[in-house]
């Protein structure tokens, strides 16, 4: 079932608990689980106030998801699961044989019974008091035979007993606290040689601190739905968890090694790399739904479900060429530019290196200004229109100064984007804070019944600044109450409740930019990517819905139509006009291509 190591915690925000764990040692007393064949130590237990149901819910997520508890693990692979209370797994019986004869001999599930108590599923139930015991059996027959990752026992047992009438206290004044609960963790060990066998069981300081971690997980997990935790971050929207892992394995093995030892840029490549790669093995999984992929057969009329081949890509702001080489060598047409050229760009095939270029990017829209005509060099701008492969998929991955323009370049190109934000820069690629909405979004909310009725949140100092939009009786009630303090007047540095309320710089700037792309009628996407970075979040737009008149957008929408539209969304959003805009933005553009590269 699940495999555990020295257990990582799983990173979960939990909500507060109602009662913190307080292990104890058990290893002197008497097990949970006693049986004359076998070798059982119940290591530590804990109080508890969380319920079986509850119990059963951690317990089934900790198997199918043993990532929560093991840092080597991706996923667990369910090779057979019934619901079946029937406490005989007699390869005899038909229907039962039928579903396990596919399974190899050595993964198909042990008879294994617990004296008093009853099968239920992967869960047993004593009789008389509710004891729950969740059982890990592996699939080996000595210490030796164990994966590193797992501990070297031969059982793992997760126990949680249930009282459902409280004991009464000792005495009258007995204060101390009765929980009607406790989770142990208990091992059955491999047998010793005969000597050591007449001697207390003893344990490795490893198999101790993993089942410490294995009691933290549950007892923290446990206490933690108890209290009304709800998941903040779902992962595989888009993409099913198993494809995405698979891909990314494959691209790993294949990839993985080589890039960090050939990697030549002062940054780290435990990060870059890996990064990259799980990124390649996400668009790979995205385009196979989008796209017939080249080399893929197609077999009679309408045999590619409505994809269209795939029409290659780029990658603007590439940065170390990492991504764009992976997919690449994975056989997808496509090429990648920055402003600088990057020292990686070296440690790959010339075949790769041709694809790689070191241009600026211009947007045609700022090409009539006036800064464009007296600077002009076509042989390092690009315009952002992509004419030689239309509707080529855009990728911007920590573009910074391109970021914001994605959107509006796959809108410019009538094409399909990914948008992996990290750095914020507005339209004219100057630094800012970016705002939850374009202008038009926030315009749209405020005529939106329902919608507008909330008021933005603020900062502390914002407040009160406008007292002559406010009311007689506003101004009365603020007079009398007193105004908050703020930090040079009280001392702290601490956030307040108003600021801890306040969304991030990085939030900020993934919606401002999906805000965009909804404002050029994409259907928006998004999904936390499984890479090594605190900037996971992507932005995708594969189809634009149907515009704000009612006309589908599409390949039928004129160039100069797009490109209108694309220069009223600048000067709205920047507040002048797209000649001023352009000027500022070729000349930090000209200042970035002289800059040295960095290791992105």
């Amino acid at each position: 079932m699940a495999a555990l190591n020295e257990l990582k915690d799983s990173g979960n925000d939990i909500a507060t608990q109602s009662l913190k764990i307080s292990p104890t040692d058990r290893t002197s007393s008497p097990p949970d689980i006693n049986l004359p064949d076998e070798l059982w130590v119940t290591v530590l237990d804990s109080p508890c106030t969380f319920p079986p149901d509850i119990y059963h819910g951690v317990m089934l997520n900790m198997i199918t998801n043993p990532n929560v508890t093991s840092s080597h693990l991706f996923r667990a692979d369910i090779f057979f699961d019934t619901g079946d209370h029937d406490d005989s797994l007699d390869s005899s019986h038909h229907q039962l044989n039928k579903r396990l004869k596919h399974i190899k001999a050595e993964y198909r599930p042990f008879d294994y019974d617990l004296p008093g108590y009853t099968r239920t599923r992967t869960m047993r139930l004593e009789q008389d008091d509710e004891t729950h015991i969740v059982l890990y059996i592996p699939h080996v027959q000595q210490a030796e035979e164990m994966p590193f990752y797992h501990p070297t026992v031969s059982k793992l047992a997760f126990t949680h007993k249930w009282r459902l009438v409280p004991p009464p206290t000792e005495t009258p004044n007995d204060t101390t606290p009765s929980h009607p609960g406790s989770v142990s963790i208990s091992y059955s060990l491999f047998p010793t040689p005969a000597p050591a066998a007449t001697a207390a069981p003893s344990l490795t300081p490893k198999l101790s601190r993993t089942a410490l971690r294995l009691l933290e997980t549950l007892h923290k997990h446990g206490q933690g739905q108890q209290a009304g935790y709800q998941k903040r971050v779902h992962l595989d929207r888009l993409i099913p968890q198993k494809r995405y892992q698979d891909t990314y394995t494959r691209l790993k093995t294949k990839y993985g090694r080589q890039l960090a030892e050939q990697w030549i840029e002062v940054t780290d490549p435990g990060k870059h790399v890996f990064e990259d790669l799980g990124i390649a093995a996400f668009l790979v999984e995205v385009w196979r739904d989008m796209y017939v992929l080249p080399g893929e057969a197609i077999e009679g009329k309408g045999g590619g479900g409505g994809r269209v081949e795939f029409p290659g890509f780029v990658d603007i702001g590439c940065g170390n060429g990492v991504l764009t080489y992976i997919l690449l060598s994975e056989g997808y047409p496509g090429w990648g530019f920055d402003a600088r050229k990057r020292k990686t760009w070296y440690i790959f095939p010339a075949e790769i290196q041709e694809h790689l270029q070191q241009r600026l990017l211009v947007p045609e829209i700022f090409q009539s200004s006036k800064r464009a005509q007296e600077t002009n060099d076509d042989s390092s701008w690009h315009d952002g229109i992509f004419r030689d492969a239309p509707g080529s998929f855009i990728i911007s991955n920590h573009a910074d100064e391109l970021t914001a323009w994605t959107p509006l370049l796959a809108y410019l190109n009538n094409a399909s984007f990914i948008a992996i934000p990290c750095c914020s820069h507005d339209l004219a690629g100057s630094r800012f804070r970016a705002p939850l909405g374009t202008k038009a979004g926030k315009a749209n909310t405020r005529t939106t019944p329902g919608i507008g009725d909330r008021t933005p949140e603020r900062l502390p100092q914002q407040q009160h600044q406008d007292p002559i939009t406010e009311s007689p009786a506003a101004i009365t009630k603020s007079a009398v109450k007193p105004a908050k303090q703020q930090a040079a007047e009280s001392g702290s540095l601490a956030r307040t409740r108003e600021q801890k309320k306040m969304p991030s710089a990085y939030s900020s700037l993934c919606s401002y930019v999906r805000s965009l792309a909804q404002d050029v009628g994409f259907e928006v996407e998004e999904e936390v990517l499984r890479i090594p970075s605190t900037r996971n979040l992507c932005i995708v737009g594969r189809r634009r819905a149907e515009d704000i008149s009612g006309s589908v957008a599409g390949a039928e929408e004129e160039f100069a139509v797009r490109r209108e539209r694309a220069v009223r969304i600048v000067e709205r959003e920047m507040g002048r006009s797209v000649e001023v805009v352009g000027g500022e933005w070729i000349a930090r553009a000209e200042g970035l291509g002289r800059k040295p590269g960095s290791g992105h």
